[in-house]
């Protein structure tokens, strides 16, 4: 059977906000479909089936929690009692540039590598809740399906706020998984990226970053600019720059541009000044200029 494209405006026509939330109850099987446009986080709540993903073939149960990426087919049959909640939503509306999900190894691995690789390669892992864990992830889907369709005011804002927690937890939990099945490649890959996400100040090198994540270097330079479309140097030099862009929004910290640069992890005042240039097309007093005219 072939697999069938799925657009998030299947569920939902407002392009602003690009997400949707549902339960469902299924005891029959499912059309094997590919998202086209979205991801989709899907969270087991009660009865089995067997899922395929791609050529891969898993039977899952209440707890089981799949992130699945663009691109990636995926159908269910043999549905017993099967009960779900379904998330769509675009990447985009998780990277909020003050958020600090990056510190977070499970978030890279289950949020960001294992869909990616998944395209290409087996479905390799997958969040199986805990008991006490299932019941706190249940309870904030039940609050973000209740506020997804209500009509009060502030609707968007508190429900960002709630998938924020949800995709914290989850990642949470899964670092937790993992950490008891340790030497997994890809959560190695993310322990050194959420480190340079916590320390961005500090220089990397390729050598270092591959013997954290205990792959050779070209592994893991491979693997990096597969998944994060850029090189290790150039995701620290956007850190740094997202650093030094909040800190110039905030005039009243009484920072200088220099103390703004040193804080980002420049040490060089004339080097920050040239790559936030080249990055946004103007210098940091322009910026902070033109941020403090609004």
């Amino acid at each position: 059977m072939e697999s069938e494209p799925m657009y998030l405006r299947y569920f939902t026509s407002d392009r602003i906000f690009p997400f949707f939330i549902q339960y469902g109850h299924h005891n029959d099987n499912h059309k094997k479909h590919y998202h086209a446009d979205f991801y989709e986080l899907m969270i087991v709540l009660d009865g089995t089936a067997k899922q395929q993903v791609n050529h891969q073939t898993y039977y899952i149960k209440r707890g089981d929690v799949f992130v699945f990426g663009e691109g990636v087919s995926h159908d269910f049959e043999d549905a017993q009692d099967l009960h779900i909640c379904n998330i769509m939503f675009q990447p985009s509306a998780l990277l909020d540039r003050y958020h600090d999900l990056g510190e977070i190894p499970g978030y890279h691995d289950l949020f960001i590598i294992e869909p990616y690789l998944s395209q290409n390669d087996k479905y390799q892992h997958y969040l199986k809740l805990q008991f006490d864990q299932f019941d706190e992830v249940t309870e904030l889907i039940r609050k973000m399906h209740e506020e997804y369709h209500a009509s009060r005011p502030g609707r968007k804002s508190m429900l960002m706020a709630l998938f924020q927690m949800l995709v914290t937890y989850l990642s949470r939990c899964y670092g937790e998984q993992e950490s008891r099945e340790p030497g997994k490649a890809s959560m190695q890959i993310a322990l050194s990226v959420s480190c340079m996400e916590q320390n961005f100040r500090d220089e990397f090198t390729v050598e270092q970053l591959a013997e954290m994540s205990y792959v050779s270097e070209r592994h893991f330079l491979r693997q990096f600019s597969e998944v994060y479309h850029t090189t290790p140097h150039q995701y620290l030099m956007r850190l740094r720059l997202e650093h030094a862009r909040g800190l110039l929004e905030n005039e009243k910290n009484g920072l200088s541009i220099a103390d703004i640069a040193y804080d980002s992890g420049f040490q060089s005042n004339s080097y920050f000044s040239r790559v936030f240039r080249r990055a946004y097309g103007m210098t940091p007093m322009e910026y902070r200029k033109d941020k403090s005219s609004w």
